[in-house]
């Protein structure tokens, strides 16, 4: 069963407006305690922050690119994984062909189940039960499709039949079970937690080095800019939510059902 955390069952949009408001608020306190340091002590306008601040956007452009490198990664694996698995399944719909009609028909009509139980897993979405309930199928449909296979390679010794569908059939169990690791994998919460931390002390700190009026502009376009750098980092890293999702890989398994008809 899926086990969400906190972030992960966050909406990305939520996050990203959340770290829109803190980017902003950090700034304004951070420029509010420099007035209010000057004010105590003149002094203190002679301090600059430009060397640490440099460092500091320096290190969250490292991580920004960072975190993005591993969510733009795990999606193309899902995209790849997805389309592997939808050959794996047409591949053995395509080599029942080879066997006599009873049998035949009986492997089609386990994998026609099949093939849609794979569609109500892709369109489970974050609903738990759906995506425990296409699990369950998928597994005992799988073992179905297996035993009959095996029991027909038992009575009947034509090696053509079962050396062609027997290595295609454990490719598409197999994929299963890959794809399920890959909608799993997403980039750690500490670093996550790290790069919120990062872009709220930096705004903290680029707000404590403005001496001047705030241009509103200027603070702005960076709680903007770092917002949504991070929003498309989350819905990258999540293959059933958000604004980018894998419905164009998924509809090569629907497509599948054209195979039956």
């Amino acid at each position: 069963m899926l086990n969400l955390t906190l972030l992960q069952s966050a909406s990305s949009l939520f996050i990203a407006v959340i770290i829109f408001i803190l980017i902003i608020i950090c700034y304004l306190f951070g420029h509010w305690l420099r007035r209010k340091a000057i004010e105590k002590n003149p002094h203190d306008s002679a301090v600059e922050l430009g060397a640490i601040n440099g460092t500091l956007l320096g290190l969250l452009g490292l991580l920004l690119a960072f975190t993005f490198s591993m969510a733009s990664s795990r999606f193309d694996t899902r995209r790849q994984v997805i389309v592997e698995e939808a050959n794996n399944i047409g591949t053995v719909i395509l080599r029942t062909d080879i066997y006599p009609d009873s049998v035949r028909q009986l492997l089609r009509d386990n994998l026609e189940k099949y093939v849609e139980a794979r569609i109500i897993f892709y369109r489970a979405g974050l609903d738990r039960g759906k995506i425990a309930e296409g699990f369950t199928k998928t597994d005992s449909l799988s073992h179905k499709i297996w035993l009959i296979a095996a029991n027909y390679a038992k009575v009947n010794d034509v090696i053509t039949r079962t050396s062609q569908l027997i290595p295609a059939l454990n490719a598409m169990i197999d994929i299963t079970t890959t794809r399920r690791a890959a909608n799993e994998a997403t980039i750690p919460d500490s670093i996550m937690y790290f790069l919120f931390i990062l872009c709220i002390c930096s705004a903290f700190l680029l707000g404590y080095d403005n001496k001047n009026k705030i241009d509103w502009i200027v603070v702005m376009g960076l709680a903007i800019m770092l917002s949504s750098t991070v929003f498309t980092i989350i819905d990258l890293d999540r293959p059933r939510s958000g604004l980018i999702k894998m419905d164009g890989p998924n509809q090569k398994i629907i497509e599948l059902r054209s195979m039956f008809k």
